[in-house]
């Protein structure tokens, strides 16, 4: 593992969360107070770049975007049966929060797996 490459990553996440934080706060709506400050969906991207870029082979990556795959079209079946209906509103925002726990959990595990075997 390369902890400077880690290190920089790290730096980065915090350098575009406090952006995000700013960019609420100076772009900030009565309305829109009391939803969440920060973006899931630019969060689940720029974790998967990481990822990506960690891992360095779109083989293994391969794995936790199936299982991304699988929990999206989980979800759709239970809030399918749940409420009887799909309503994307209801679906994008539950979907974005597992994409981003998702995302989180990948890019932990690809800082250790760096030297995993070309396939």
């Amino acid at each position: 593992m390369d902890y400077r490459i880690a290190f920089l990553q790290v730096i980065l996440l915090i350098i575009v969360w406090l952006v995000e934080l700013l960019l609420s706060k100076v772009f900030r709506h009565e309305h829109y107070q009391r939803h969440h400050k920060h973006s899931p969906i630019i969060w689940t991207i720029i974790l998967w770049l990481l990822s990506i870029y960690n891992i360095d082979s779109l083989y293994w990556m391969a794995y936790p975007i199936a299982a991304w795959m699988i929990i999206a079209i989980v979800l759709i079946i239970g809030q399918t049966i749940h409420y009887n209906e799909f309503i994307y509103r209801r679906y994008w925002s539950v979907f974005w929060r597992l994409s981003v726990i998702i995302a989180t959990i990948t890019f932990i595990i690809s800082l250790f797996c760096q030297n995993l075997p070309l396939i």
